[in-house]
């Protein structure tokens, strides 16, 4: 098996992907479902596998797969080819697959274009190697994970459910425990402070995103020194402008994935925080700088839970919007194994004051894989075999395809101690990385397709 024969083809491949900005959009007519990039993204890797000599099919543009070999079962690859906004702060353009210092940057390059291509060429490199598998090895390409799963929706009824399989996805070694996921809106009125009129608030674009940015347009402030001393004490870094006596304030955060919160920064709680030394102290703006503010486990909202599989609930504030005298914010909630939504859900109803509603918008159940289970133990036998380390189980707060099948786990692409750049600016992948995950991959389809024994 050769995977550095395909070395270079791969890393054009990669850039390739992350050259065609696959946001979701607006459908764009048939088999375009969530807009024209994306559809060029399926379309573009499902060529490559045809290139390689392999079947492929699409699914209306929901999804599309790529497979070789035969048997009664079907070992599953799950990937997926949209990607969130770029957002700010990038040091490259972020749709230009740009390699610069031997990394290759670019929105999606971890999450999960990257991934997508290095298990293409695995199953290439297994295929010229003569390898015959005992079960059907398919490589899924979903087109809306970062949104609502509408392409597994639309796919698993289609084609059929994988007997079995994994998505690249996440971390190694192996990820058998997903936190569950809830999203959620709160709205209600604000009460603006004797003096001031607030305009317009709106930061964030997706709910499982940190926000990066956040503007707020007021009437009423005596100067834009005042609200720069604020910001000064809170430790903003924000931008002044006023004009037509409208001051608009426009704060910049650092974005992560809102599974992890701590590590980004929010524009929409420097946001909150200014307003409430302003004056807002009362109505929905009150609350949310109460018992949200810089928050992230969930303690204002009477959610501060845990467990021991797999530890803390997580908030995050992603989006806020105004809509007359009334404010948005949507939630992004990652919770324990242990604990059902609806228990997420009653107790934020409890902690919510006078006039604040709430709508559950999405959300998915926790994953948890037994530790002695067939799958869990073939990967950690990859792992440990092409890492020379311990492969350990691990539990995350993100959602992953693994959720999709009823015997699958995440594995991979990111190494202990390696930074996690997914949602972040200057994404991007080492060529390094790159071929040390098809790899890995070639060897975890080569053990799970031959049903657990040695290629």
């Amino acid at each position: 098996m050769n995977v550095d024969k395909y070395r270079d083809e791969l890393i054009l491949a990669v850039q390739e992907l992350l050259q065609i900005p696959s946001v979701k959009a607006p459908a764009a007519g048939e088999g375009k479902p969530f807009g024209v990039p994306i559809a060029q993204a399926l379309e573009y890797i499902l060529a490559k596998g045809e290139e390689l000599g392999l079947k492929t099919e699409n699914f209306s543009g929901f999804a599309g797969h790529i497979e070789f070999g035969e048997g009664p079962e079907t070992l599953g690859i799950l990937c997926h080819l949209d990607v969130v906004p770029a957002g700010e702060g990038w040091s490259v353009e972020p749709f230009a697959g740009l390699i610069k210092d031997g990394k290759i940057f670019g929105r999606g390059a971890i999450d999960n274009k990257g991934p997508a291509a290095a298990v293409l060429y695995a199953m290439a490199a297994l295929k010229d190697s003569g390898w015959q598998p005992r079960r059907k090895v398919r490589l899924i390409l979903g087109t809306d994970e970062e949104s609502g799963w509408a392409c597994m929706e639309h796919y698993l009824p289609a084609a059929g459910t994988p007997d079995l399989g994994f998505t690249p996805d996440a971390k190694f070694p192996v990820i058998n425990s997903e936190k569950g996921i809830l999203r959620i809106e709160l709205s209600g009125r604000f009460l603006n402070p004797a003096g001031l009129e607030l305009v317009d608030i709106s930061g964030g674009n997706r709910p499982n995103m940190v926000p990066d940015r956040c503007i707020v347009k007021i009437k009423g402030l005596e100067s834009d020194t005042q609200a720069a001393k604020i910001g000064a004490r809170l430790g903003a870094r924000m931008d002044i402008d006023s004009a037509d006596g409208i001051t608009t304030l426009v704060f910049k955060g650092v974005s992560a994935h809102g599974s992890m919160p701590e590590t980004g920064e929010n524009a929409i709680s420097y946001a909150l925080a200014m307003l409430n030394h302003l004056g807002y102290t009362q109505g929905f703006i009150g609350f949310l700088a109460e018992r949200i503010g810089f928050s992230h486990d969930g303690r204002g909202l009477n959610i501060e839970l845990r467990d021991s599989v797999s530890g803390s609930l997580t908030v995050n504030v992603g989006v806020i919007s105004t809509e007359g005298e009334t404010v948005k914010v949507q939630l992004d909630i990652r919770y324990p194994v242990s604990f059902h939504g609806e228990q997420v859900i009653e107790r934020i109803q409890a902690a919510l004051t006078g006039g604040i509603s709430l709508h559950s918008f999405g959300g998915q159940r926790p994953l948890h894989v037994d530790a002695d289970n067939e799958l869990v133990r073939i990967l950690q036998r990859v792992y440990e075999k092409n890492v020379d380390a311990e492969a350990e189980l691990l539990s995350i707060g993100g959602g992953t395809y693994a959720r999709a099948l009823n015997n699958a786990v995440a594995f991979g692409p990111i190494f202990p101690g390696q930074p996690d750049l997914a949602h972040q600016p200057d994404e991007n992948i080492p060529i390094s990385q790159l071929v040390k995950i098809t790899e890995i991959y070639a060897d975890a389809i080569a053990m799970l397709g031959n049903k657990g024994e040695s290629k």
